[in-house]
């Protein structure tokens, strides 16, 4: 599974990077700090999941999103976020799941092997 981080706290980069090296089939492809890379990124590779903030510079992670959608991308998203206020909108592009920090390592862990389990069932855009 073909993972991107996007966080613009560098240190998250390195919490995620240890708790997703414990799933074997997860390769991440991509970190960055802001959506604008990550977007070019993502339109020109593949890309089976995203893990994204909320609050970013610029461009939110739900802003991020919809973009995603609208062009047609359909890899799953985790939302990381501070911020319990937005997970309505966060379902409302289809996320893939939504985990508060401090993170728990077993909650990210279960969230990726549960997407490895469902292979190629990415979510219907409604």
């Amino acid at each position: 599974m073909k993972v991107v981080i996007i966080d613009d706290e560098k240190a998250m980069h390195l919490i995620l990077r240890r708790m997703l090296a414990k799933v074997n089939e997860v390769e991440i492809v991509g970190t960055f700090q802001e959506t604008s890379t990550a977007f070019s990124y993502v339109n020109n590779h593949e890309v089976d999941l995203i893990c994204i903030d909320i609050s970013m510079p610029r461009e939110s992670g739900l802003d991020f999103a919809k973009r995603l959608r609208a062009n047609g991308h359909l890899m799953r998203l985790i939302f990381v976020t501070s911020y319990t206020e937005f997970a309505s909108s966060a379902f409302d592009v289809n996320a893939y799941d939504y985990i508060l920090k401090p993170i728990r390592s077993e909650r990210l862990v279960r969230t990726v092997q549960r997407a490895i389990a469902n292979g190629d069932a990415y979510p219907k855009l409604i």
